[in-house]
């Protein structure tokens, strides 16, 4: 799992965020993506980051788990969850060049704003340029690309900024 740091956790939790100052969105992506630790870290919350079981809601965004968007039998989860988001935020670990993102899934969200996050950044095995290769050549996906690391609280700004002035 891609945990905070103590001293990630000490900044964090110096100033927090209201999940009702973000517009509404959802996390999806793999198993082990890094999707609650992005939440965690958007939010500013120092918590320590456990498996999601369940869909989880912060108000306005909502964490899945990495099992609903590997497993269609769990699509229609997903696809009720996000009537209410805005943003559709696909979370890929940094360090996995195999992309799973589910054939036309994506495509059933027309009315939604696709953000990717490559998570993990600072991991030694980890090579963003190509997995943002991976989602730009060999899955076409066209909107924005962030670069995160949990460690790192400037590249979530980046991100919180974006997501809150939209």
């Amino acid at each position: 799992m891609d945990m905070p740091s103590k001293d990630t956790l000490d900044t964090l939790s110096a100033e927090t965020y209201s999940p009702s100052g973000f517009r509404p969105f959802m996390l999806l992506g793999p198993v082990e993506a890094g999707k609650s630790t992005l939440l965690k870290a958007l939010l500013g919350r120092a918590e320590e980051v456990r498996k999601t079981q369940a869909i989880e809601f912060a108000e306005a965004c909502v964490d899945t788990p990495g099992e609903y968007f590997s497993h269609p039998r769990f699509y229609h989860a997903l696809i009720q969850t996000s009537l209410d988001v805005t943003c559709l935020i696909y979370v890929h670990p940094a360090n996995d060049l195999a992309c799973r993102l589910p054939p036309g899934l994506m495509d059933i969200y027309s009315d939604k704003e696709l953000i990717a996050v490559i998570s993990k950044t600072d991991l030694p095995d980890a090579q963003p340029d190509v997995v943002a290769r991976i989602l730009r050549e060999q899955e076409g996906f066209h909107g924005k690309i962030f670069r995160t690391a949990s460690n790192d609280p400037a590249s979530i700004a980046v991100l919180r900024d974006y997501l809150m002035a939209t």
